[in-house]
């Protein structure tokens, strides 16, 4: 999503919707790097509101920051006639986990693991694994 793509949203009246995913991270950048066995290093964002740079251009901006408000937060948006933006803040270090997972990535994950307890950031190895657990269950 560019800024230039929502202001033609405005420009041209279109009905679009859009929904962000919002971690404050490059994580697809970062699950690669996992899967490669690397310590993710430069891919922390500092975002800003996206609803309210959407209400800046004129385009209905909603912010959800938990899992309760997402329906609510999705039913006022498709119910807006032009635009609008939904800001879903998620956790950071939710996996995005692909639909086949190969060798040589469990492979490289167990890698990124050992290095990431080994360079002492053992405590982000955790807050991974307890963001995650859910997913499971």
């Amino acid at each position: 999503m560019l800024l230039g793509e929502l202001i033609t949203l405005v420009q041209n009246k279109l009905p679009v919707k859009v929904v962000v995913f919002n971690n404050s991270s490059l994580n697809f950048v970062e699950l690669e790097m996992k899967a490669a066995g690397f310590v993710n290093f430069g891919t922390e964002l500092e975002n800003p509101d996206f609803a309210k740079l959407a209400e800046s251009l004129g385009i209905r901006g909603i912010r959800v920051d938990n899992s309760s408000g997402l329906k609510a937060g999705l039913a006022e948006a498709f119910a807006h006639d032009g635009p609008a933006l939904i800001d879903v803040r998620t956790a950071r270090q939710e996996l995005s986990i692909p639909p086949a997972i190969s060798a040589e990535q469990v492979k490289g994950f167990t890698l990124y693991a050992i290095r990431t307890v080994l360079s002492g950031r053992g405590d982000q190895l955790i807050d991974l694994a307890k963001t995650n657990i859910r997913q499971i269950f």
